[in-house]
């Protein structure tokens, strides 16, 4: 999770915007990442059976959500962050 999540972190939030990050199991295996900033939340996939992808792929992938979610949030409304 370190070497996916820490960077996209790192990219997007900004010092003190992160309140929690949790990671989920499903019952079929798949891996879920949960980021909490103040009283919004978003999700990422880590993991989801048989679909292979490269840490760097899967290091975009959360990035580019965590890119949405910034931009959707209340505390970033609008802003591109990671460029």
């Amino acid at each position: 999770m370190d070497l996916v999540v820490g960077p996209a972190v790192e990219r997007i939030l900004r010092d003190g915007e992160l309140d929690s990050v949790r990671l989920t199991r499903e019952d079929d295996g798949s891996l879920l990442v949960e980021f909490t900033a103040g009283d919004e939340q978003v999700g990422s996939w880590l993991h989801i059976p048989d679909v292979e992808i490269s840490v760097e792929e899967l290091t975009e992938r959360v990035v580019s959500d965590l890119q949405d979610f910034v931009a959707q949030s209340s505390f970033g409304w609008g802003e591109l962050r990671g460029e």
